[in-house]
């Protein structure tokens, strides 16, 4: 496995932790440079970012980076223009699709230079073509998010997008979700018309709202601030994003659940609802619950990581890429 000890070392908390405010993002400036017809891509110079130091001081753990193309990634959807990343293999081929949901709202969360450095490459130097979207009215992006509503449709009308990668086989795709992002794979899932997404991944995932709030009053404030009707119709707009109360209506894909029975942010009980719920459709799932853990798993990186690519690999090799 190319993939460095050093993934499985920051993967998760850098997910997490991407909330500076130090990089802009204004996926307007220079457009006139950028490249493709929806997609719309600009080479990242990594060595002027924030990152360079951490790269100059400990070079060994990103030699990675000489395997990757990095990009910074704009792209159409409904009309608006929406900020993200793409990272790519240098070498010529086909490789199958991430897409990596970030977790956090509004700025909490958005991907960084230091996202694309750290997390994606390292994927993508496994040999796959990892895209990240910051989601509408995040990061530069135009529109308003709606933490789950009609921000969907930028992993939506991204897919129907990604024809425009040249690398990228758009017939396998595979979904990586972290804490919010869990409910934005799921809702993906839900929503998408196509059988090209081969695999769900979800580590410390939402998947029940109600169950959120609950441990987590404070959350109220975000669901009041971005969910359209959440003040006329709380439960009816909750359970409309939390896939514990629809899993009859995903696809029939591998699942991998990953969480801590002690993490803080999102309550295992989640997990162990959306699994039993997802068998009892005769669903492909992997429940791995972890003993004394953080939200993101940091103690376990390395069996989270080595699961993830195990079952994307898998799903790959089903459909005749590896």
């Amino acid at each position: 496995m190319k993939t460095t000890l050093y993934l499985t070392t920051i993967v998760l908390s850098t997910f997490l932790s991407c909330n500076s405010k130090k990089e802009g993002h204004d996926v307007k400036e220079n457009i006139a440079e950028f490249s493709g017809q929806n997609i719309l891509l600009k080479t990242v110079d990594y060595m002027a970012a924030p990152i360079a130091k951490k790269i100059d001081h400990h070079p060994e753990l990103f030699t990675h980076l000489d395997e990757v193309e990095i990009f910074s990634m704009a792209y159409y959807s409904d009309s608006l223009l929406v900020s993200g990343f793409m990272v790519q293999p240098k070498k010529p081929g086909k490789y199958p699709v991430i897409i990596l949901n970030r977790g956090g709202n509004q700025e909490l969360g958005r991907l960084l230079v230091a996202t694309a450095v750290e997390v994606m490459a390292p994927f993508a130097a496994e040999g796959f073509v990892v895209v990240a979207s910051n989601y509408r009215g995040n990061s530069g992006s135009e529109g308003k998010e709606e933490f789950g509503g009609a921000d969907v449709m930028d992993n939506i009308n991204l897919i129907s997008h990604l024809h425009e990668i040249e690398k990228a086989d758009t017939n396998n795709i595979n979904l990586l979700g972290i804490s919010r992002g869990g409910m934005m794979n799921y809702l993906t899932l839900k929503n998408y018309k196509g059988d090209k997404i081969k695999s769900s991944a979800a580590i410390g995932g939402v998947s029940d709202l109600e169950i959120t709030l609950k441990h987590h009053p404070e959350m109220e404030g975000v669901y009041q601030e971005l969910i359209p009707d959440y003040n006329e119709k709380p439960k009816e707009v909750l359970q409309a994003r939390s896939a514990n109360y629809w899993t009859n209506e995903l696809p029939d894909i591998p699942y991998i659940i990953l969480h801590s029975n002690t993490d803080e942010h999102v309550h295992h009980s989640q997990a162990l609802m959306l699994a039993d719920s997802l068998k009892k459709y005769s669903k492909n799932v992997d429940l791995q619950i972890f003993e004394n853990d953080s939200h993101g798993l940091t103690n376990n990186r390395e069996k989270v990581i080595a699961e993830i690519m195990k079952v994307f690999k898998e799903s790959s090799s089903n459909s005749g890429v590896y």
